[in-house]
């Protein structure tokens, strides 16, 4: 397990109940450089959702998301996964 933090550029977001009834927060970002790729994150966390909805975001805004890399295994099939997890959120204030 490790933890990253990384300046994106804000896309949109969205939140919303999946149908095992839990609350997600979803953000899709730009990563930053030459090659541009769109990627989204999520969180059940309500703490952090709760504070993220107190947020305001504009496109193509700068931030930083905190993440959450865990090594999970399925025993049965013996293989493994990198699960990734939205952890923190924040504005980039160099920019």
């Amino acid at each position: 397990m490790f933890k990253s933090s990384q300046v994106f550029t804000y896309i949109d977001s969205n939140t919303g109940v999946n149908q095992d009834g839990e609350k997600y927060f979803a953000i899709n970002v730009m990563s930053k450089g030459t090659h541009k790729k769109k990627l989204s994150f999520v969180t059940k966390d309500d703490e952090l959702i709760n504070k993220i909805s107190q947020m305001k975001f504009i496109d193509f805004q700068d931030v930083v998301l905190v993440v959450l890399f865990d090594r999970n295994y399925i025993k049965d099939k013996k293989v493994s996964y990198w699960n990734c997890e939205l952890i923190d959120i924040g504005s980039n204030r160099n920019s």
